[in-house]
């Protein structure tokens, strides 16, 4: 049962190492993929939806999650099943979208070691729980029929008009939806965001567009996303994550 375990954090590397060395102290062959540890600081959206993004791709794996402002409180330590597919992180919602997007087969509580670090779970709690998980141990406290939920929320179609959220801006400023491709039937139509309007062409990919032209494509991810061609497309709409988006058909 020696799957891989993935780390998806907003710590730093530096504290990303001490996790993977406590992993390593109990499975010294797990096999750790690092998938991203620079989230922006407490945002719990933003590495849900990089956990939705990438979990589809891991066919057998454990996947820990730690974007954690809680850290230390009363909220609880939990691991998902999914049969193949593991999530382990904190009950804040963090873990949803992507186990939801596998199938939550149960939601256990993990155990807390006395001597675990308050400010660390990520390191005494959440590392241990999955090297325990990739040997066949369980780390389990009890099963629990509730947790915090999280989604990125439902666009709406409404005469002629699509209202969604912003749910991600990636490195190159392009604007993540939280409108499904599926919902959008023509080739060209106006985004507006905030106060900025612009038509739009909806491409295959981004090398159809003309240089600085604001685009749209269907992300990676299935979402609708906002683009400018060699350029920044977050910065031209001054959009931030949670904005309404508004797609006039």
């Amino acid at each position: 049962m020696n799957k891989i375990i993935t780390l998806t954090t907003d710590i730093g590397w530096e504290y990303a190492a001490e996790m993977k060395g406590k992993i390593l102290s109990i499975n010294p062959d797990a096999k750790i993929v690092d998938i991203c540890h620079d989230i922006l600081p407490q945002n719990i959206k933003q590495g849900a939806f990089i956990l939705y993004s990438i979990t589809p791709y891991f066919k057998n794996a454990i996947h820990i999650g730690v974007v954690d402002p809680g850290v230390g409180t009363e909220r609880k330590c939990i691991a998902i099943d999914c049969g193949n597919v593991f999530f382990i992180g904190p009950d804040n919602g963090l873990l949803i979208p992507a186990a939801k997007r596998i199938g939550i087969k149960k939601v256990y509580e993990l155990e807390v070691d006395k001597n675990a670090s308050p400010v660390f779970h990520g390191r005494d709690v959440f590392a241990p729980a999955a090297a325990k998980i990739s040997l066949g141990i369980s780390p389990y406290k009890r099963e629990l029929d509730r947790y915090v939920d999280l989604d990125f929320g439902e666009a709406v179609i409404k005469k002629g008009k699509i209202t969604g959220r912003v749910i991600f801006i990636d490195r190159f400023g392009n604007i993540i939806t939280n409108i499904k491709g599926e919902m959008i039937k023509r080739k060209k139509f106006k985004v507006r965001i905030g106060e900025i309007e612009e038509d739009v062409n909806l491409y295959p990919s981004y090398g159809y567009a003309k240089k600085e032209e604001i685009l749209a494509v269907e992300s990676s991810s299935g979402f609708l996303e906002i683009a400018k061609r060699e350029g920044d497309a977050s910065k031209h709409f001054n959009a931030k994550e949670n904005k309404i988006i508004e797609i006039f058909l």
